[in-house]
């Protein structure tokens, strides 16, 4: 095989691959640019649109979930609850771009503002070096907002999912029960319900 032709065959590859990418992550069409000599530039564009294509015939919508239980009682020291991310799969690769972020806390409970974000394996090892999460809380206390860049599986830094742990507190005056009304929304991907319990101060 001449090194042309298989230039092209890589250049289709790559284009395929990012379309594919592009379509499953939910971003827009990007029209890759073509000089209509059929060369390089064309058969990426090329791989691009059929990448694309079947990326939206197979879109995947990242899954995101609440790790384990969380309790706390008014007056307390303050909880923290994770808040996970992953492909449906767990090994798919994704690369949302930056997302809007929005968790409301469940009915007695509030955020105090610090996030933490991290990659969390399989195997339940930790890493990413990750960037600060830049996190705003509303006035009521219950929605806590930020945007952040969702990439999954991309190399071997962002394995398997997403860790946001957040700073969670009950209220003040709020009765004991356990309250399941929260919600976690990341991006276009499907909400997930958020639970927490106020328990009584054993003091």
């Amino acid at each position: 095989m001449s090194t042309d032709v298989q230039t092209k065959k890589e250049a289709y590859k790559r284009g395929e691959e990012q379309g594919r990418a592009d379509a499953l992550a939910g971003k827009p069409y990007a029209d890759p640019p073509r000089d209509g000599s059929r060369g390089e530039k064309d058969q990426y564009a090329n791989g691009y649109d059929w990448g694309y294509e079947q990326g939206k015939a197979q879109k995947l919508d990242l899954v995101v979930w609440q790790e384990g239980g969380v309790e706390d009682a008014p007056g307390g020291l303050g909880t923290t609850i994770n808040i996970c991310v992953r492909t449906p799969n767990w090994s798919e690769t994704v690369d949302a771009g930056a997302c809007k972020h929005v968790f409301t806390a469940p009915t007695g409970f509030r955020w105090n503002g610090t996030v933490g974000a991290q990659y969390k394996r399989i195997d339940q090892t930790t890493g990413g070096n990750l960037p600060p999460v830049q996190a705003t809380v509303g006035d009521d206390g219950r929605t806590l907002t930020f945007t952040y860049h969702v990439h999954l599986n991309t190399g071997s830094d962002d394995k398997d999912c997403i860790v946001y742990t957040c700073g969670l507190e009950a209220v003040d005056g709020a009765g004991a029960g356990r309250h399941t009304d929260g919600v976690a929304q990341v991006g276009t991907a499907p909400p997930a319900k958020l639970k927490a319990e106020v328990i009584e101060d054993e003091d």
